[in-house]
C-alpha cells in the first residue's frame, strides 16, 4: 500500500495554524505566523483548425478548434497560497489551485502541502506534496504573471505530465566562489496522464535529482527523473532535462529540452528556445518549440506527439501586479498519434496540417 502523507500534512498545518491563531485573538498575531497570497489568469484562445482541439496542457479534454472556435479552458486558472512559519527552522506551505484538468472541470485541488525543516541555512528537508522541478518554469508554470509568455511551450511537458509528488524532498544550497548550486532530491509517488485513456491518472513511483546553477545573469537547470508503475502494461521511463536562461534585464534568451526513454511508447526529444526584449512596459518575444519521436516502443505507435510550433507575442505590464499578453502561433502537425498540442483529433486531420492560434491572457497576483 502506498503511503500518501499529503492529507496528514495539510491537516497538521491547519491544526497548528488554528492553535497559533487562538493563542491571541488578533489579526496581528496571525500575521506574525502566516502570509497569504494568490494568483490567476483569465485567458481565451482561438484556433482556426477545426480537425482538433488546441489545448494548453496535455491532460485537458477540450480546447479551441473542433469543439468550439474560442475557449477559456487552456490557460485560465485561480490559486491561493498560505505560508506558515512555526519556528525559525520549521515552516509550511499550502496552495490550492482551480483550473481545467483531466476530469474536464475546474474543481480546486491541492498543489502544495508540505512542511519544511531547515537544519542549516543551506540544508532543508520537505515532507508532503511538492511541485516537481522537471523543467525551468515547472514550479511557477501555473502563475502566468511570472512567465514571459502566455504559457510554457506544451512540447516540453508532453512526455512528463507529472507536476507534483507526495513524499520526501531534500534541498541543499552550495556556493563555490561566484557560482550557486541548488541541489534537490525528491522521492515519492506522483500521477501521470499519458497518451490513451487507459493511462489517465496513473500512479507512479518517482525519483528525481536536480541541480540549478546560477552565475551572475546566467542559470542552468539539469534534471534526471525515473518513473515506474506496476500497472499493465507496466510503465517505466527515464527523463533527462537541460535548460538555460540568460537575463541581464533589458533582454532575455532561454531554452529547455528533455529526452525521454520509454520502453512502451518509445523515445522522445522535446525542446524550445525563446528570446525577448524589454521596452518599457512592453516585452515582445518569440518562441520555437518542437517534439520528436525518434524510436518506437512496444506500443507500436509511431511518431507519437510530433509537432513543431512558431510563436510570437507581446507582454504589457500596464499596472502593478497585472499584465496582458497577446500571443500568435502556428502549429504544424507531424503525427496523427496524439500531437502534443491537440486533443479530439478528427478523421479529417492530416500530417502537415497547420493550426493558427491566437491567445489572450490577463495575469494577476495579489
Amino acid at each position: 500500500m502506498n503511503f500518501n502523507p499529503m492529507p496528514m500534512i495539510a491537516t497538521s498545518m491547519l491544526a497548528l495554524g488554528t492553535v497559533l491563531a487562538h493563542a491571541d485573538a488578533t489579526f496581528d498575531t496571525i500575521d506574525r505566523y502566516a502570509t497569504f497570497s494568490g494568483f490567476g489568469t483569465l485567458g481565451v484562445v482561438h484556433s482556426d483548425y477545426s480537425q482538433a482541439d488546441f489545448i494548453g496542457r496535455v491532460d485537458q479534454k477540450h480546447g479551441a478548434g473542433y469543439s468550439r472556435s474560442w475557449s477559456d479552458t487552456p490557460d485560465s486558472d485561480l490559486g491561493v497560497q498560505a505560508n506558515v512559519t512555526f519556528t525559525d527552522a520549521l515552516s509550511g506551505v499550502v496552495q490550492v489551485l482551480s483550473r481545467d484538468d483531466s476530469d474536464g472541470n475546474y474543481k480546486p485541488d491541492i498543489e502544495w502541502a508540505n512542511l519544511n525543516y531547515q537544519f542549516t541555512p543551506g540544508l532543508g528537508v520537505r515532507l508532503g506534496r511538492m511541485l516537481l522541478p522537471s523543467f525551468q518554469h515547472s514550479e511557477s508554470q501555473n502563475v502566468g504573471y511570472t512567465l514571459p509568455w502566455v504559457r510554457v511551450p506544451i512540447e516540453i511537458s508532453y512526455t512528463d505530465t507529472a507536476e507534483r509528488s507526495d513524499g520526501l524532498g531534500v534541498l541543499y544550497r552550495l556556493k563555490t566562489g561566484t557560482v550557486t548550486q541548488d541541489l534537490q532530491v525528491q522521492w515519492g509517488t506522483t500521477t501521470e496522464n499519458l497518451p490513451g485513456t487507459v493511462f489517465n491518472d496513473t500512479r507512479a513511483h518517482i525519483l528525481l535529482l536536480s541541480d540549478t546553477l546560477q552565475y551572475g545573469n546566467t542559470s542552468a537547470h539539469l534534471v534526471y527523473q525515473k518513473f515506474y508503475s506496476p500497472i499493465f502494461p507496466p510503465i517505466g521511463f527515464r527523463i533527462v532535462s537541460a535548460g538555460f536562461t540568460h537575463d541581464p534585464g533589458a533582454w532575455f534568451v532561454t531554452g529547455d529540452s528533455n529526452y525521454t526513454q520509454d520502453r512502451f511508447f518509445g523515445d522522445f526529444f522535446a525542446w524550445y528556445v525563446s528570446g525577448g526584449v524589454r521596452l518599457g512596459r512592453f516585452t515582445p518575444y518569440a518562441i520555437y518549440s518542437a517534439t520528436q519521436a525518434p524510436s518506437t516502443g512496444t506500443s507500436g505507435l509511431r511518431r507519437l506527439g510530433e509537432e513543431r510550433t512558431v510563436s510570437a507575442g507581446v507582454r504589457w505590464d500596464f499596472v502593478k501586479n497585472l499584465d496582458f499578453k497577446l500571443q500568435l502561433q502556428q502549429v504544424t502537425i507531424g503525427s496523427l498519434d496524439d500531437p502534443a498540442s491537440f486533443t479530439n483529433v478528427q478523421p479529417g486531420a492530416r500530417v502537415g496540417d497547420k493550426a493558427h492560434v491566437l491567445s489572450l491572457a490577463l495575469d494577476f497576483v495579489f
